[in-house]
Formats: C-alpha cells, structure tokens, sequence
C-alpha cells in the first residue's frame, strides 16, 4: 500500500529494494518505466539517481588517496591549476564536506543565460570556475552544498587516474562489487537496456518529459543504476568489503568547519538518526528523477527508493520502508516527522531582503547593458511601460522590482534549476552615474557586471 496508493496505474513511479546484511528482503517496481512504450518499473530498471552518485565520487577521491595518489588535504590547485587563488587554499577536503565556499556552477549556468539540455564537460565547468573572482564564503567557514564541488572532485578523479572518473568507479567499485547494471553517464550516445525516463506533471492530469540525455557529464550526478545494485553497495559499504574499513572510517566521519563545529555531512554522505537508530545515505534530484537510499548500520538495513518523477518524495517512501521493517525497534516516532523536513544547509541560502527605505528613482538609470566576465555574459535593462525588467540569455523577460536603496529584486528566474530570487545592487560614480552592479541569487554571490552602453 506504500506505494500502491502513490503511483496509479499507468503513471511514472518507483522501484524499490531491502536489504539486511547481503541478504535482499524485497525488491518491487511500481508504475511505468517509459511512457511511450508502457514499459514497467521492475526491480531491473536503471534510474539516473541524480546526487546518490555523490558517495561514489567521494569514495574514488578515498580509493585515490589510500593509494597513496593524492591527500584529502592537498591544495585543490595542485590538480586544478586553472583555479584562482583566493588567498586561502581550498583543499580537497573542503570540495568532500561542501565547505569550499565556491559557487554553484548550476547557478552560473542558468545566470549566464545557457541551456541546461545543452552538452557541457568538465573541462567547460573548470573554466567557469576560473572565471570567479570571489568566493560566497571563505574555505571552511560554512557548510553549503554544492555542486560544483561534486564536479570538480570528479575532473581531479579524472587526472589523477589517467582515465574518466567512469572507468575508474567501473574498474575499482562496480566491477569488484558486481554492480553490473550501474554505470557512469559519459556518452549520451549511450544505448541502455531497461533505462526508465524521467517525468515531471504537465498540469493537466498528465506528464510531460523532461529527461535531460545530453547531460552526460558525471560527478555531482549521473549515475545510472538499479535498487539491486545500490543494495550491493550499501552492504558493501557496511561491511568493509570495498577497500577495507578505512574507506568507511573516513566517509562516514563527519565534516568540520574551521571553527571546530561538526556537520551532519561526511564524505559524501548524510549522517544522521531516525527514532533513534543511527542513520547515513543521500538522496538524489534530477531531470524528472528523485531517489533515496537510507542505511541503518546497527540493524544492517538498507533501503533504496528510485523514482521516474518529480513529484513523488521518496525520501518519505525509504523511511516508510524502514518503519515495516525495524517497527519493534524503533523509538517513538517524533512529532515532526524528519522524512520530510530539510537537512540543515541543503536549502537554498536566504537573502535578507534591503531594510534601506524605497526612494523615488529614475528607472531609466538602470536601462542598458551591463557585461560580467564571470559569467561571459551580457544583461539586457530596459523599461517596459513603468516596469524594469531583465534579458539574460535565451530565458524569457525577468521583472524586476525595487526594494531598496539601488536594489532591485526579481523571484521569477525561469530556469528549471536555476535560482528563484535575484538580486541586483547597482553602483554609481562620484556623478552618481549607474556603472554597474553586483548580482547575488542562490548559491551565487556578488557577481560583477560593468556598464557597456545606456
């Protein structure tokens, strides 16, 4: 009932897999796996899990270093020389534990304008990093997930390896483990037997596709697999069977900022509890996919919940499983349930809206073009009747409405990932002429624009 009384007949949904030692309990498919074809989930379904990928990007870095190839403290500079420096090194530890400070390249994407179902390497995502002449926070100073850290551990993987970070993951964590059905999405050119497609509602009682196949660059995400596979993992993890108990001791340690404050993050992982019972795992959103896998070390439980649409939470599902099947072991269930609050951080980061007072202002002032270079990207400002409004790129007119002092807010960025408030502070000269201004949205702060032409 679980999931019967989510997923109707004839609709995207689920597959689902328990596990307890090496032993699988369940695994079923729910729901259909390509629209076109009224193909079924079944539990042999490969799933783009979108973030899961992230403990396995992590534990080729761990493979890496217990070779003796790189330390979790060199300076990421070291491997990407193209970076900035930023007058305080950003380690490979910073990249693991989300706390290098450095924007989200999803963001940039969408703020400068591109198109997400557009092909892009990670070649392309270090030069837009090169580009960034500051940090949203110094390393180590704070927790925010990021993406583009993902990415980068995964170019570092490549280079230091001597072959994609796909091959490496196949040769040292699929193969050995038998994870036969998992694979990282390196060629969108790709066949792949049995692969689900990712939906989202269309609004009408439908679905409409919105699987991104020319994203076929892996790190932050990309991995494509099955339950059964992650269940292997999972055991695999729990019992020091991919490369001894160091790769475990050092994933499953959490993360610490400068200060000496823990996170609930590891390497790679969410740690965490659940009435009671230690907990650790990830979930995983992408282009019309949402999964979760959730382990529970002390009862050798895994469960894993991978989904074909956005509209389903299967972090809920995972721990609704777990209540089936550990219910005589578990505390009492809390008042708020945490299957469906945010982990702390993950959220995106709120901006404090200008307390200055709204002064009478000249819209015209803000009218024109404005270049930044970090984005390699040109805004287009003009008023339309008495409103001012923004061009970036291919996305449709963003409005804009000020708030302050020079400020002016938008919370309609159309981009699917992209943020959903900016906020543009202009600047002016000793004429008091707009000469720029500074733009902050999502998981991107302070990016410069100067002024090309009224």
């Amino acid at each position: 009932m679980l999931f019967a009384e989510r997923v109707s007949p004839g609709e995207p949904g689920c597959a689902v897999g328990v596990s307890r030692g090496n032993t699988v309990l369940y695994t079923q498919g729910y729901g259909i796996a390509n629209l076109d074809y009224d193909l079924p989930v079944t539990p042999e379904t490969v799933f783009d899990v979108g973030s899961v990928t992230k403990q396995f990007t992590a534990a080729s870095i761990v493979l890496l270093s217990l070779d003796g190839a790189l330390t979790l403290d060199d300076d990421v500079r070291v491997h990407l020389p193209e970076l900035p420096d930023y007058g305080q090194p950003i380690t490979i530890r910073h990249l693991l534990h989300h706390t290098s400070g450095i924007r989200d390249y999803l963001n940039l994407m969408a703020l400068g304008g591109r198109d997400f179902y557009a092909p892009i390497s990670h070649q392309d995502i270090v030069e837009l990093m090169a580009r960034q002449s500051t940090l949203n926070s110094m390393p180590g100073d704070r927790y925010r997930y990021s993406n583009t850290g993902y990415m980068l551990l995964a170019t570092i993987v490549d280079r230091v390896a001597g072959r994609t970070y796909g091959e490496f993951a196949r040769e040292r964590i699929f193969e050995p483990l038998g994870m036969t059905r998992s694979f990282l999405y390196e060629n969108a050119e790709r066949i792949v037997h049995g692969r689900a497609t990712g939906y989202a509602p269309d609004g009408a009682d439908g679905y409409r596709m919105v699987h991104n196949y020319p994203f076929a660059t892996a790190g932050d995400g990309q991995l494509y697999t099955t339950v059964g596979d992650l269940l292997r993992w999972s055991h695999a993890l729990m019992s020091d069977a991919v490369s001894g108990p160091e790769l475990g001791e050092v994933m499953l340690s959490p993360g610490t900022l400068a200060n000496g404050a823990a996170l609930d993050y590891g390497t790679g992982l969410a740690l965490g509890a659940y009435r009671g019972l230690t907990t650790n795992g990830h979930g995983g959103s992408t282009w019309g996919f949402r999964a979760q896998v959730v382990r529970i070390p002390d009862e050798a439980l895994a469960v894993a919940v991978l989904c074909n649409r956005e509209d389903l939470n299967p972090r809920g599902l995972a721990y609704g499983v777990a209540d089936l099947y550990l219910e005589d072991r578990l505390g009492p269930a809390p008042e708020t349930d945490p299957r469906r609050r945010p982990r702390s951080g993950t959220g995106p980061p709120t901006t404090s809206v200008s307390a200055d007072p709204v002064t009478p202002v000249d819209l015209a002032d803000y009218v024109g073009d404005f270049y930044s270079d970090e984005l390699d990207v040109t805004y287009h400002l003009a008023v339309d009747g008495s409103a001012l409004g923004v061009r970036i790129g291919r996305w449709p007119r963003l409005a804009l409405e000020l708030t302050g002092s020079d400020t002016v807010v938008g919370t309609s960025f159309p981009a699917w990932t992209g943020p959903r408030r900016v906020e543009l502070i202009f600047t002016r000269d000793a004429r008091a002429t707009v000469t720029g201004f500074a733009l902050s949205a999502g998981q991107a702060r302070d990016i410069r624009f100067i002024r090309l032409r009224r």
